[in-house]
């Protein structure tokens, strides 16, 4: 089994506030469901598979159980019933599993690579002082190879891109324009957008529109981020700040500085009509 299905993020705050009015009963079935669903990923359809998940008698799952937990859960086109926070946090997951598995495949190839570089040298007295290096292995990427002689095909590469105009495989990526760039036409929060939102309280669905309407309306150079993440998490506060405050806070504005008490009393008197003698 997967280490990420090993274990699975409960965020107590979340989960209390969705459950306010679930019974006790209702909180296992919906519980077993939910860990079912980390381990084998959307339910099916299906209501004996669920009650059998659940633990449920039949009887008792349809009248008492499930008629309050399907608002939890919508129909996918794959016909399974999905969980939108489960299956973020199941992306989340996934995609940090990948990565920690790609860092631990490129210190163990980086080793294995010196290695047969050692091995090699021991055995046929390679001479480091002639110049005449070679790669430990077809293909090799470390350090050491990278200094060697490059192959036939890496030459022809090279060449063929230099007569036709194209860049060379080590000409370095361009430099990011530091004036930053406009929030792009099709643009909608990533997965760890969306649940950075979810962790605020907010709805990334009726969030993320007013944030794209607000940035590609806004004309100049206040339109142009170097980090439209960061942008985005800022936005989410300002929201999560101006609900818990009772303010809103229409188009990412803040909000205006208090009247002083004569701005008060003079808006409070202007429709008042002078009178003689005060």
């Amino acid at each position: 089994m997967s280490k990420i299905k090993t274990w699975m993020p409960v965020y107590i705050g979340d989960y209390l506030a969705d459950t306010m009015r679930l019974s006790t009963l209702q909180h296992g079935a919906y519980f077993l469901l939910m860990m079912e669903y980390w381990r084998q990923g959307p339910l099916p359809d299906d209501m004996d598979e669920l009650s059998a998940i659940a633990r449920a008698d039949r009887k008792v799952w349809d009248k008492s159980i499930w008629p309050t937990l399907k608002r939890f859960f919508s129909k996918g086109e794959d016909g399974l019933l999905h969980q939108k926070r489960m299956d973020i946090e199941l992306g989340i997951a996934s995609e940090k599993s990948s990565k920690r598995s790609a860092a631990a495949n490129a210190r163990w190839s980086k080793d294995e690579c010196k290695t047969d570089a050692n091995a090699y040298a021991n055995a046929s007295g390679l001479d480091m002082q002639n110049g005449n290096k070679q790669a430990c292995k077809p293909h090799c990427t470390c350090a050491s190879c990278a200094s060697a002689s490059p192959s036939p095909s890496h030459n022809s590469l090279t060449l063929r891109s230099r007569e036709s105009g194209e860049l060379s495989p080590s000409t370095p990526p361009a430099k990011p324009d530091p004036r930053g760039h406009r929030l792009p036409a099709d643009w909608s929060p990533t997965d760890a957008d969306r649940a950075f939102a979810l962790d605020l309280g907010l709805n990334p669905t009726d969030v993320a529109p007013q944030f794209a309407d607000f940035w590609h309306a806004k004309a100049g150079a206040g339109g142009r981020k170097v980090d439209w993440p960061a942008t985005w998490r800022s936005w989410c506060r300002r929201e999560a700040d101006g609900r818990k405050t009772g303010l809103t806070l229409p188009n990412n504005t803040l909000p205006t500085k208090p009247q002083s008490r004569h701005e008060r009393v003079t808006e409070a008197w202007a429709g008042v009509p002078d009178m003689e003698g005060i």
